[in-house]
């Protein structure tokens, strides 16, 4: 089986966040930032992860590394090598462009420093040196900052990209609905990723405005307007950001109808929340199986609570 490397990185009041994500997409007691998993992921997946080293060789020794590389007599073309320091204070971050060249020099084929067709990694990770194929995480963050309609209460990009990771584990084959997706932050998130989503909202202007955002972006992203009540289909994943706000009309009693019925349409939900609502989901009969307190900024002065939770169809 293949071995990879992730390295990620994060804000401090995002480690909780980027937790709740990785133990998404790998199962996984996260607590260090760089990793080691027999699982493949697509780094673009998720806002934390910038490198994915499927390693090749693994060894204390840089010449030793060196003497593998010739000896397997690798050929590629159009091709790069680059070091990739996992620390702060990587003691070979400086000399990393002579480590990269050596091993290029054996290499079989001709390099592409600007646009490579291949990229190989070399870092050095508790003790040993690695080296191997290297993906890097794609996605531009900010790519949907500019969409035409957006609300202040919006779900962050970040916090998107993790609620889809966490209710579809990583599996872009899984059927997601947002049902009250609001003007589209988390469909937007997926469809850039490849995730099989839709979005459901119950004020038409605003599954109107969703609808705008989408095709500004030019993805194929399927939104209704109605009630998540009469929501007949079944999904392997329900994700909902509960209304608040001053802004907000919903009542108590709107939020355990949400709630009941998320829980009747998908295998796992994920609620996000203003406040914190443990009971009021165990109330509903939802067993949450994993959570988190996010704050919005470093100053901390406002949070979203997170559930994942397992719905009627698990």
């Amino acid at each position: 089986m293949h071995t990879y490397l992730y390295r990620t990185n994060y804000q401090s009041y995002e480690q909780d966040l980027c937790a709740l994500d990785m133990r998404g997409l790998f199962n996984v007691d996260f607590k260090e930032k760089v990793f080691l998993s027999r699982r493949l992921v697509d780094p673009s997946l998720s806002p934390f992860i910038k490198h994915r080293l499927e390693i090749i060789h693994r060894t204390d020794s840089f010449d030793y590394l060196l003497h593998l590389i010739e000896t397997q007599a690798i050929e590629a073309q159009g091709f790069n090598v680059v070091y990739v320091p996992l620390y702060k204070n990587d003691p070979y971050r400086i000399k990393g462009k002579s480590y990269s060249k050596e091993i290029g020099l054996r290499i079989i084929g001709w390099p592409s420093f600007k646009t490579p067709k291949l990229v190989y990694g070399v870092s050095f990770y508790q003790g040993q040196w690695v080296f191997g194929l290297l993906k890097s995480n794609e996605v531009v963050w900010d790519k949907h900052l500019n969409k035409p309609f957006s609300y202040s209460s919006s779900l962050g990009i970040h916090m998107a990209k993790v609620l889809l990771n966490v209710v579809a584990q990583g599996d872009r084959t899984k059927k997601i609905i947002d049902p009250c997706c609001g003007v589209g932050t988390v469909l937007l998130e997926g469809a850039n990723v490849g995730y099989k989503i839709e979005g459901r909202e119950i004020k038409d202007k605003v599954a109107k405005n969703a609808e705008a955002n989408i095709a500004y972006y030019g993805y194929d992203v399927k939104v209704t307007t109605g009630d998540i009540k009469d929501i007949n289909e079944t999904y392997d994943g329900v994700i909902i950001d509960l209304p608040y706000g001053n802004f907000s009309h919903t009542t108590d009693e709107d939020i355990d109808a949400i709630l009941y019925h998320a829980k009747r349409i998908g295998r796992r939900c994920v609620i996000v929340a203003s406040v914190n609502i443990k009971e009021r989901l165990l109330d509903q009969g939802l067993q949450i199986i994993d959570r988190c307190k996010v704050g919005k900024s470093q100053k901390g002065d406002f949070a979203r609570y997170v559930f994942l939770c397992i719905g009627d169809l698990a």
